[in-house]
């Protein structure tokens, strides 16, 4: 689960006091909440916990108020959008055909919103929280090379018994995440909206193995860290 954050200045990180909460469905929490100046409040993260049968393929579209994300993965999956905005909608469809099970599990701050499941083939699980009418557009224009809302996306791989903190941030703001990999980490609206450089900063927790991580925007990996060990920090551009 991820806690409310605050806005927070480059390199506070390391004064952070950060948290573990489990979910029923095995979702981890985040914790943040130093308050360094008179930074205003951000909307508490909300994350998604796809899981079931290891290894089940799936497709997923995951919205909220500004912007949307596809997103083709396999079981297990934690994903985290980053400076989100309710409302948020989530369809999750498996993609064989098979009895396995698919469970999606959708969390804002520290409530558990919405729980679904399926076994039948080609299950679909959805969920949804706030008052929903449809998906927003496409982050990054649908991979237009050129775009006012663009598609920022840190892949996390790794041991899945390793804990992690993450800093996700741009030029006027920044967050903190904790979760364990793999997870895939959405930062919606970077700079406004307006793009601009963007940058995570990863310290494993339990130092159990080393981290795998790329950055993606628009689609395009433009940094890769593939034996970053268990502390990295990406930037772009």
């Amino acid at each position: 689960m991820f806690l409310k954050a605050k806005s927070i200045r480059r390199g506070v990180i390391a004064a952070l006091a950060c948290g573990l909460l489990m979910t029923s469905c095995g979702g981890f929490g985040s914790s943040n909440n130093t308050a360094p100046g008179n930074t205003p409040p951000v909307s508490a993260q909300t994350s998604f916990r796809i899981v079931g049968r290891v290894g089940t393929p799936f497709s997923a579209r995951i919205s909220d108020f500004r912007s949307s994300w596809n997103i083709t993965g396999v079981v297990p999956l934690s994903i985290v959008i980053v400076n989100n905005k309710p409302p948020v909608r989530v369809s999750v469809n498996k993609l064989v055909s098979d009895s396995s099970l698919l469970s999606l599990e959708i969390i804002n701050g520290f409530t558990v919103k919405q729980l679904a499941s399926g076994t039948d083939n080609f299950a679909v699980a959805v969920g949804a929280f706030g008052h929903v009418s449809n998906f927003a557009p496409l982050a990054g224009c649908g991979g237009a090379s050129s775009c006012p809302t663009p598609d920022v996306r840190f892949f996390v791989k790794g041991p899945t018994n390793e804990l992690f903190d993450a800093l996700i941030e741009d030029t006027t703001m920044g967050q903190v995440v904790e979760t364990r990999p793999p997870a895939l980490i959405l930062f919606d609206s970077p700079a406004g909206g307006t793009g601009g450089r963007v940058d995570g900063i990863f310290t494993a927790v339990g130092f159990t193995g080393s981290f795998n991580i790329d950055l993606i925007y628009n689609g395009v990996i433009v940094v890769s860290v593939p034996n970053g060990g268990t502390s990295v920090t990406m930037k772009y551009p």
